[in-house]
Order: structure tokens, then sequence, then C-alpha cells
């Protein structure tokens, strides 16, 4: 009979909407603890689920000696000392990206669950993507030359109404800002697709640049990017330019194109399409390709779509959570590693090192 873990969920908002649904679907994890600032909330969702154990904060989940498994939801901030000490009393963790705020917050993390011996996973969730792990098949394979640039883009307009209030999404000490919500998700799957990254530039932009306090109203500057541009190398010379915003006045999705020797491997979705949701893959052959190479593409790519009966960040989690399961029985697995995670974060680091210099020209 396969091991089922207790497991008590930390956060609010993708807590309850997103990970206690996906969480519940894998039979490996017994929720049988919540854990978030909003009790009403919380509790709300204990009710309806037959959940026992309301923890007020991290701390309470901490001396509880009966869960063995802590599913993080929270800002990198506070993820990096919950999750130090968490792991420091025998809990296994799943932990939201970025792992910290800064690389010391990450390498404190990946020090407590190496010297205490647990499991941890990150929730890099493109990888649980089938079109992306089609798109990652395609490249291994080889069987489109070699690779000469990258663009990839990730348009949104969902923060680009002034009004909405300032919170630890608009302070980049906070673990906010594009480069960290965002940018990690891109650094990680082009790490897992085209190899490690050799060198970063980076160039930032607050298009909203104060936002209004909760409760009074008064404007406090914003300190965190809403928009960032990256020029990057990977092994051994690819050269790849990453956008990401979402402040843009007409959001336009989320899109991959890598030109290869023989042809353009786009993909990408829509500004409708949900969060991990609507990917599309096509493939443009080079004048002169082979006239059996589409056919090879189609044979590695299954173009398939998302479970039916979940929405799309519910299905990607669950798969995480479905890898972290084989991860803590031993077995072989997908899931994204602690390894993985703090070179996303070494990469972040290297990006704000590099902040570009703005050379005026005189008119």
């Amino acid at each position: 009979m396969e091991k089922v873990f207790r497991t008590a969920i930390v956060g609010n908002l993708q807590a309850l909407n997103v990970l206690l649904p996906a969480f519940q679907a894998v039979p490996a994890f017994a929720i049988t603890g919540l854990c978030g600032r909003n009790e009403a909330a919380a509790r709300a969702a204990m009710a309806k689920h037959g959940i026992a154990t309301y923890y007020p904060d991290w701390e309470a989940l901490a001396n509880d000696p009966e869960i063995e498994v802590a599913v993080l939801a929270l800002p990198p901030r506070l993820q990096g000392p919950a999750a130090v000490r968490l792991a420091a009393v025998g809990k296994h963790l799943f932990c939201e990206k970025p792992l910290a705020a800064d690389l010391a917050g990450a390498q404190a993390i990946v020090e407590a669950v190496t010297t205490h011996q647990r499991v941890a996973t990150v929730n890099f969730g493109f990888r649980m993507i089938e079109s992306f792990r089609d798109f990652q098949a395609i490249v291994a394979a080889g069987i489109l030359g070699a690779p000469q640039y990258g663009l990839v883009e990730w348009l949104l307009a969902t923060r680009r109404d002034p009004g909405l209030t300032w919170n630890w999404k608009s302070d980049a000490a906070l673990g906010g800002g594009t480069l960290s919500m965002m940018t990690a998700h891109i650094l990680d799957y082009l790490g897992w697709i085209f190899g490690e990254m050799r060198e970063v530039r980076l160039q930032t932009a607050a298009l909203v640049p104060a936002r209004p306090e909760a409760g009074s109203g008064r404007l406090k500057p914003v300190r965190a990017d809403d928009t960032s541009n990256l020029l990057l190398t990977l092994a051994p010379r690819l050269p790849v330019t990453v956008t990401v915003s979402t402040a843009l006045s007409v959001g336009r999705g989320h899109r991959l194109r890598f030109w290869f020797e023989h042809g353009l491997l786009e993909l990408g979705n829509g500004p409708a399409d949900d969060f991990h949701d609507g990917f599309q893959l096509t493939f443009h052959p080079a004048k002169g390709a082979g006239a059996g190479l589409a056919g090879e593409v189609r044979r590695l790519a299954e173009f398939s779509r998302m479970d039916a009966g979940f929405p799309g960040r519910i299905t990607i989690n669950r798969r995480v959570a479905e890898q972290f399961a084989l991860a803590l029985s031993g077995r072989a697995h997908r899931a994204p590693t602690l390894a993985d995670a703090l070179r996303v974060q070494q990469g972040i680091e290297l990006a704000r090192r590099s902040q570009m210099a703005v050379l005026a020209i005189s008119t």
C-alpha cells in the first residue's frame, strides 16, 4: 500500500484556489491542515473539504509533528525563512518560485533541506505542459539543426490599472516584479530545453510608477519592475531575447520563437488564455529543408491539450504534485529540483547585477 503523507497548505488565494484542489487530486497527499492570514477563508475551505486543523502562521505548523509535508504559496521574502524552519523540523517541502527574495535566502533553503535530508520540489509548472514537453523533445532530437536565435515574449495587461493597490508585488526586495515572478519561469524552461545560461544583460522599467496604499489610498512608489528585457546567451552560443511585462495597454500572451538551421519552431498562447493553458506548437520549415522534416516534427509532438475537467493552473500544479509524490517515494520522477531552482535564482541575481547603464545621446 502506498504511503499517504499528512500535508498542510500554507498561503491564501493561490493556496486555496489552486494548490488545495491540485493536491487533493493526488492520492499520496492527505490534506489535514491549512495555514493562512485569512482565517475566515481558510475555515470556509476547511468546512467544505473536511480539513481538521487551522494554523495561524507557519511557526504553529512547524510545531505540529503530525505534518509531514508543507506546501508553500508564500511571497519569496517569507518563503525563505519559512522553508528553512520547516525543513529543520522534518517537513518535506513544495515551494513556490523563486525560492527566496535573494540568492542567500535560496542557498539557505538548499542547505537546510540537504542537512536534514528532506525532499523538496519547486513549482516550475511549464515543464508539465504537453506542448512544452513536445518542444523540448523536438529540440533534444536535434532534427532541426543548430539553434540560431530565440525570442521569448510574455506580454500582459494584468497590472496596467494604476488603481491596483500597493502590495508585495510592488517591491523587488519582497520578491515582487516581473524578473522574480515571471522571468523565473522562463529561465527555468530555457535551461531545461537548451542548457545553462552563460551571459545576461537586464533592462527594467516600472510603467506604473506608484500605486495607492490599501486603506489610506495614499500613493506609494513602486519599487519593482513591471517590465523587463533580458539579453541572454545560452550554452554554447545561443542568443536569446526575453521581454516580459504585466502593464502594457494590450496583452499578447506568452510566446516562444526559436530559429534553427532547418526552420522556425513557435509555441504560444493568447491574452485570453489561462496562465498555463492554450499553448499551440507550430513549425515553419526553412527553404530547402528536407521534405520529411515536417512529418518528423509531427511524429515527435503530440500537440495535446490539457486534461478535461480541470482549469489549466490546477491541472499543471497537480502534475507537479504527482511528480513530487514520486520523489517522496524514492521513485524516478520529473519533479523540478532545488538545483534547478538555485540555477534560476543565480540567473536572477546575475541579471540584477548586470542592469544596463543608460547612456544618453546629447542633442
